[in-house]
């Protein structure tokens, strides 16, 4: 037996090593394909979109232009324990709408897919005494540091929030950075190495932090774990908008497709940067109309300091896209348009692409459904656009003139208001977005834009 005692011993250290080390791998964070990999037989989208009040509803947008049938599992997350996954079957060249909880403002969900790529977005409408639409795509990836440039505490009434999602089985620890135009950098320590528990969602008010202020911009950095975040505007005059973050750097050149607005834009730009680091970032643009390229004067030999935000206004006349390109590390912007109404969005910039998943900016019906397209480049785009199931087989080209934006055809989009749209150029590139109006006696009581989602190679 004291012979056996070494040999027994041994085999424990084994067995309790190796449990150790199948411990630590199931606590590690699960990976998520990217979800525009065209390789991957498997990824996720993560939405942190929000929500409010009583009689809030946010569904997601589920788009499979694919050839296969794609399997994807739905789960909720919020301040309290997550919902239990939903596994939904999406037929190949079809669109759903999934509902999802929305009772309160920390409010986030996570799609996986399999088998089949498929793009994901959602929109909400604002009830419980608040108003309006927001629409936006998710995002692909979770990652450690998000620039959030849209924000606004100026106008008393206005809530500003960052809504930042933790879809992993390990929790992160995050801090927050308020940039503005006429203040230092404020990282006070209740938004600094803030703990977010495994699957978990929470939103932070940044009018606790910062008052009074026309821009406030947010730098978010992780230093464990990885999250995914957005900003949640809702204004006291009614109107909600939603902006996906940046994460990472962004590229130095975006467009910004708009219109159907009152002619109203304001680009939103930060620069994250430190003295030491980066130093001042440079800022110039143009617009993109129906007609060509005109200037953008507000932009007119723009820079900005380190650590700071800054809002440009800009008046613009039917479709309309922004063009801006950024000389200096660590900036993002952000472009606000107005609705006729009250409503307001946001929407974020892309770089051009041949092929788009356009997903619907309405809430509901009656609608008036817009989609837009900006070609920034010196070539003139044919673009085709078709429908996904359950929407109509009608399929229709429009050519988008160079360093112009235009509008798809009312009578096409009337068609199916609320189904997502395949857009496709026969050669070069170009930058859609879904700008509707939605709900009301006319379908004009609320207004949202969204940027489309390229689709994988």
């Amino acid at each position: 037996m004291r012979r056996l005692q070494p040999i027994v011993a041994g085999l424990l250290l084994v067995g309790v090593l190796a449990a150790a080390t199948y411990a630590d791998r199931e606590l590690e964070p699960r990976g998520f394909a990217p979800g525009i990999d065209g390789d991957a037989r498997s990824g996720a989208w993560l939405c942190p979109h929000g929500g409010g009040p009583e009689d809030w509803e946010v569904s997601l947008q589920i788009a499979n232009p694919g050839p296969e049938p794609a399997t994807v599992r739905v789960r909720t997350l919020g301040i309290g324990r997550p919902s239990e996954p939903e596994q939904i079957h999406v037929d190949p060249g079809s669109f759903v709408r999934v509902p999802v909880a929305a009772d309160g403002r920390a409010r986030s969900s996570m799609v996986e897919w399999f088998g089949q790529w498929v793009a994901v977005g959602w929109v909400a409408h604002a009830g419980g005494g608040e108003a309006g639409v927001a629409s936006e795509p998710c995002a692909p990836s979770a990652g450690d540091r998000w620039f959030l440039p849209d924000g606004s505490t100026e106008v008393e009434g206005n809530e500003e929030f960052v809504v930042v999602m933790n879809p992993f089985a390990r929790e992160a620890v995050i801090s927050l950075t308020l940039l503005s135009e006429r203040k230092e950098p404020v990282r006070q320590g209740e938004l600094t190495d803030v703990v977010l528990k495994p699957y978990r969602s929470a939103a932070f008010h940044l009018n606790d932090v910062l008052l009074g202020e026309r821009t406030v911009s947010t730098l978010l950095e992780v230093s464990v774990g990885r999250v995914a975040a957005a900003t949640l505007g809702v204004s006291g005059t009614g109107g909600i908008r939603s902006a996906l973050g940046y994460l990472g750097e962004p590229p130095p050149v975006l467009t910004f497709p708009g219109g159907a607005d009152a002619g109203r834009t304001e680009l939103l730009v930060l620069n994250g940067g430190s003295a030491e680091r980066t130093g001042r970032v440079e800022v110039a643009g143009e617009i993109l109309g129906p007609d060509g390229i005109q200037p953008f004067a507000g932009l007119a030999e723009a820079s900005l300091p380190p650590g700071s935000a800054r809002t440009f206004p800009a008046t613009t006349s039917g479709p309309s896209g922004v063009r801006i390109s950024v000389i200096g590390e660590e900036a993002a912007a952000v472009r606000r348009t107005y609705g006729v109404v009250s409503d307001q969005a946001a929407i974020t910039g892309a770089e051009p692409a041949a092929a788009w998943m356009v997903l619907p900016a309405v809430a509901g019906l009656p609608a008036v459904p817009g989609l837009v397209l900006a070609n920034p480049s010196s070539e003139p785009v044919v673009v085709m656009l078709s429908y996904l199931a359950p929407g109509p087989s009608e399929r229709i080209g429009v050519t988008v003139p160079p360093g112009a934006t235009i509008q798809a055809p009312k009578t096409f989009r009337l068609l199916a208001p609320q189904v997502a749209v395949f857009a496709e150029a026969s050669s070069g590139t170009f930058v859609p977005a879904a700008v509707s109006y939605s709900l009301g006696r006319e379908g004009l009581a609320a207004f949202a834009a969204s940027i489309a989602i390229p689709m994988p190679p």
